[in-house]
């Protein structure tokens, strides 16, 4: 196993930080036609995608855009979606300020600060979220810059900086997130799990986090609360590996479930932020 085995994962190290940019304008690519991808245009996004874990992308502006990120999302290979809350046809969400209870429950849903996660990180294994997509409709009036860093990245800067995090980290109870009810209804069962690890279907190295503090329980161990403490320093620190953009209409990120965070913003109220996002069970490959 990659986690434990130091001569496979010296060799995983290596090969990831050969191939690994800190160049934003390394990992864009300029789509002509969102519903018939060049073979040059998707071998990139996939080659982005298996090396960075992540690719941007920017397409014309069009009327149907729903239709153009299926079409893209498709193309790819992402056909498996999660059918979560508020997801429209196709398996997106609109995601925008809401004044509806059961949404603005919900921190994607309103203005304020997103703090760094990885998508459905409340999921149980059977519906783990290997992959999304995040589309700009529009943009804010002001505000609502994305951060994102590849987790497989995280892993190697905490275990070459202290490898008893890491360790900490892959313990299989290590974050659990309580189940969540709706009028008496199960919404959502409770989910437990490491916060790293090796994921059986791709045997790809995984994440699952967030830094929001309630409804979110750790291990209760020193060695796992310490190392919590480690993670969030790190991610709150700007690294070669971080990256920050402010996606415009037509821009969009496709990535193998990266750690993102998202600042607060202030909307246009004739013209609201709107960005369409897709979650998925399968990886880019």
């Amino acid at each position: 196993m990659l986690l434990d085995n130091s001569d496979e994962y010296q060799y995983w190290r290596d090969e990831k930080l050969t191939n690994t940019t800190t160049e934003l304008t390394d990992c864009i690519v300029e789509i002509q036609n969102p519903f018939k991808l060049t073979p040059v245009e998707k071998n990139k996004l996939q080659s982005l995608c298996q090396k960075v874990n992540f690719a941007l992308f920017q397409i014309q502006p069009i009327d149907q855009y729903d239709e153009a990120i299926i079409s893209i999302n498709t193309q790819l290979g992402l056909k498996d979606f999660d059918q979560h809350l508020f997801v429209k046809t196709g398996g997106l969400a609109h995601i925008t300020q809401s004044d509806k209870k059961d949404q603005s429950e919900f921190i994607p849903y309103t203005d304020k600060n997103l703090g760094w996660h990885t998508d459905g990180y409340y999921n149980t294994i059977e519906q783990r979220i290997r992959a999304f997509s995040l589309f700009c409709v529009r943009p804010a009036l002001k505000g609502g810059i994305s951060e994102w860093i590849d987790p497989q990245m995280i892993y190697i800067l905490l275990r070459e900086d202290n490898p008893d995090v890491v360790k900490a980290l892959t313990h299989p109870k290590a974050m659990s997130i309580p189940e969540h009810r709706v009028d008496g209804e199960v919404r959502r069962a409770t989910s437990v799990g490491p916060v790293f690890f090796i994921d059986e279907k791709t045997q790809a190295l995984y994440m699952r986090y967030t830094q929001r503090k309630k409804n979110i329980e750790f291990l209760d161990s020193l060695e796992i609360k310490q190392a919590v403490e480690y993670l969030d320093t790190l991610l709150n620190t700007t690294t070669d590996y971080h990256f920050k953009h402010l996606m415009q209409t037509g821009q969009g990120l496709l990535c193998n479930n990266v750690l993102h965070k998202r600042n607060a913003f202030t909307d246009d109220k004739d013209n609201p932020r709107l960005l369409l996002r897709g979650r998925y069970f399968n990886r880019i490959e």
